[in-house]
C-alpha cells in the first residue's frame, strides 16, 4: 500500500484555533474533508466528529485522535486593558513569555502578546524564580479595560500563534501537533481504507478535550460499542540532549511510529500490530506505560465492559510549545500501519 499525505488537509487543520473544549474550528475542517469520502459523518454533544465506513457491518473499530490543543482562557482584565489568563491544558510558563497570541474574540480573531518586565526591570531574586502564569498578562494594544472588553470577555480563549514550517528534510514544526497530527493520521487512514476496499466498520473520531479530561474519547467509545480500537497521539522524542531513554523510551523522529505496552493496553493488539509493521518493512520503535497511557486509551480501554486498546504515537520534540516537531515519514508509515491493520480485522478474545 502507498501512502500520500493530504498536507493540504494538515496545514488547514494545524491552523485553526481550537483549545480544549472550544474545538468547533478545527472540527469543521476535519468534517470538511470526511464528507469527501466517508460513508458517514456526524458530530455529537461532546464535540466529537466522527468519519465511518461500512456501517453496520463487522468489525467495529475505532481510530481516535483528540483535535483539541492546549490553549489560554481569559479571567480578568485590568483597568489599564492588560489580560490576564489561565491555561487550558499543560502549559510550562516559561514557554509562554514574548509569545504572540490569537484569541477567539467577540469580533473575530483578535491578537496580543504575553507580557513580562523586562529583564532589566527584574530583581535579582526575580530572575532566578521560574515564571508562574499569574504573573504574565497578554497585551492587545488596548489602554483601558473598556476598549480591552470591546475585544475580549472573560472565558475568551485563545492559542499562541505558530504557523507550520517545513524544515530541512520531511519535519515539520508547528503548534497543536499535540494532537491535530493524531486526528488527521486517523482519518487520512480512514481514506485509505475506503481506497483499499475494506469490508469492516471501521469509524475514525477526532475526539475533543483530550487535554483536560479525555471526555470525548470516553463519549465515543461509549456511544460506537467498538470491539477494537486504536488511539493515535504523540510522545516525547527521546532523542535530544538531556533526556535518558532507560527511562523515557525508545521514541526518535524518523525511527517510525512508537508502539505503547503497558497494562491498560491489549497484548494481543500490540502483537498484531507489531506483526503487520515487520512483515510490511515499517518501521516503529517500542515504549513502556507503567500504569496509564496518559491518553485517550485510558478511557476507551475501561468502556463499558473493557475495549482492547492499542496505542500508536507519532514521536514529538517540544510538546506543549508552539514549536512541536515532528517527521513527515513518521506520519506516513502510522497511517500505512493502521490501514493495513484495518484491512485484516480479526475478532479479539475477551480475555488477556
Amino acid at each position: 500500500m502507498q501512502v500520500e499525505l493530504d498536507l493540504a488537509f494538515l496545514e488547514e487543520l494545524l491552523s485553526s484555533v481550537a483549545p480544549s473544549g472550544f474545538e468547533a474550528e478545527a472540527r469543521q475542517v476535519w468534517k470538511k474533508a470526511a464528507l469527501a469520502f466517508a460513508d458517514e459523518v456526524w458530530e455529537d454533544t461532546s464535540g466529537n466528529v466522527y468519519a465511518q465506513l461500512n456501517p453496520g457491518k463487522g468489525g467495529k473499530l475505532l481510530l481516535d485522535g483528540h483535535i483539541d490543543e492546549i490553549g489560554l482562557i481569559v479571567t480578568d482584565v485590568d483597568e489599564k486593558g492588560f489580560v490576564y489568563v489561565q491555561g487550558l491544558g499543560g502549559w510550562d510558563p516559561q514557554v509562554l513569555v514574548g509569545q504572540r497570541v490569537r484569541f477567539l474574540g467577540k469580533k473575530g480573531e483578535v491578537f496580543g502578546v504575553v507580557g513580562r518586565k523586562a529583564a532589566h526591570l527584574l530583581k535579582e531574586e526575580d530572575r532566578k524564580r521560574a515564571v508562574r502564569v499569574e504573573d504574565l498578562w497578554v497585551d492587545l494594544g488596548a489602554d483601558s479595560r473598556e476598549e480591552a472588553l470591546a475585544y475580549v470577555e472573560i472565558g475568551t480563549v485563545g492559542v499562541l500563534s505558530a504557523p507550520l514550517r517545513y524544515l530541512h528534510g520531511r519535519r515539520i514544526v508547528s503548534k497543536a501537533l499535540d494532537n491535530r497530527i493524531g486526528a488527521f493520521v486517523v482519518l487520512e487512514a480512514l481514506r485509505h481504507l475506503r481506497d483499499a476496499g475494506v469490508q469492516a466498520e471501521v469509524t475514525a473520531v477526532a475526539s475533543a478535550q483530550e487535554e483536560v479530561s479525555g471526555a470525548g474519547a470516553m463519549a465515543a467509545a461509549f456511544r460506537l460499542r467498538p470491539k477494537q480500537a486504536i488511539v493515535v497521539d504523540v510522545t516525547h522524542c527521546t532523542r535530544i540532549p538531556g533526556v535518558e531513554k532507560k527511562t523515557a523510551g525508545q521514541a526518535e523522529l524518523g525511527k517510525g511510529p512508537d508502539l505503547s505496552v503497558g497494562p491498560y493496553l491489549h497484548p494481543e493488539m500490540v502483537r498484531r500490530l507489531r506483526a503487520v509493521a515487520e512483515r510490511e518493512g515499517i518501521p516503529y520503535t517500542v515504549s513502556v506505560e507503567s500504569s496509564h497511557t496518559r491518553t485517550n486509551a485510558d478511557a476507551i480501554a475501561l468502556s463499558r465492559e473493557g475495549v482492547p486498546t492499542a496505542v500508536v504515537s507519532i514521536p514529538n520534540r517540544y510538546m506543549h510549545s508552539p514549536s512541536e516537531m515532528v517527521d513527515l515519514g513518521d506520519v506516513e508509515h502510522a497511517v500505512r500501519l493502521l490501514a493495513l491493520f484495518g484491512l485484516e480485522l480479526a475478532e479479539i478474545e475477551g480475555r488477556r
